[in-house]
């Protein structure tokens, strides 16, 4: 399977979300909330246990694009 990532192309710059393995539908679903207004951010924690928050209006105003990873 492939990995994949969520690649957000915002004014402010470009952000990526590493998907973890099984977990893409979880992420769509994610992003299909924030977009709605039903969840106010997508919440990420990173492997040395730091934490990065994508506020709904940061991806409303996005381009966003689920790829390949490289």
């Amino acid at each position: 399977m492939e990995q994949k990532i969520i690649k957000i192309t915002h004014v402010t710059g470009t952000y990526t979300i590493e998907i973890q393995n099984g977990k893409l539908n979880e992420m769509k679903t994610q992003l299909d909330k924030c977009l709605n207004d039903e969840q106010g951010a997508i919440v990420v924690k990173g492997e040395d246990g730091d934490q990065f928050v994508y506020p709904a209006d940061l991806l409303k105003n996005s381009f966003i694009a689920i790829v390949d990873r490289e």
